[in-house]
């Protein structure tokens, strides 16, 4: 009598469920650091609103020129809000209120903002706040999420800074910290 040998192929249900795990230890590791939506649609946001703001910018400069007031300062009257000029650019002035430069931002860039007083008082009021720098007559734009986390060095914004030493405005965007 002879018994015909059994060949093996494949693998053992031992082996698959070791590799399983094994599979899902490595994803639960190295998933998270190469998929962060939240971070990528933030940075994404971002660099929109400040394309956003450049177009924004050439449209008050245009206005500007055509009413003659490109040279120094002036103002324009753009959706109803009065936008103080310098060399035909939005000049911001540190001493306005938080509720009026986030009326003027708005004016010239078609966001869904609120001042930092009104986020403060109700944090769901807009997906974004306008702040500001008085000592630098900077506006910055902070995502209304991030508020808690808002200091010097947070860097999850835009900045606007007045065209002084240069013949347009200055928009910085921050994204290390989003």
């Amino acid at each position: 009598m002879t018994f015909a040998s059994t060949r093996r192929t494949g693998f053992t249900l031992i082996e698959m469920v070791v590799v399983i795990i094994v599979l899902g230890i490595i994803a639960v590791i190295a998933l998270p650091k190469f998929v962060n939506f939240h971070s990528d649609s933030k940075v994404a946001t971002l660099d929109g609103i400040a394309a956003a703001m450049k177009s924004g910018l050439d449209l008050v400069h245009s206005k500007a020129v055509i009413e003659g007031e490109a040279k120094g300062a002036g103002s324009i009257e753009h959706a109803d809000v009065t936008i103080p000029l310098y060399n035909g650019y939005p000049a911001v002035d540190g001493t306005d209120s938080f509720d009026e430069l986030n009326r003027q931002v708005r004016a010239w860039l078609d966001i869904d903002s609120v001042s930092l007083t009104a986020i403060k008082l109700d944090n769901n009021a807009a997906p974004f706040f306008i702040d500001k720098s008085t000592a630098n007559n900077h506006i910055y734009i902070f995502f209304s999420e991030d508020l808690n986390d808002k200091s010097v060095s947070f860097n999850c914004h835009i900045r606007y800074e007045n065209a002084v030493d240069a013949p347009e405005p200055v928009i910085t965007v921050k994204h290390s910290d989003c």
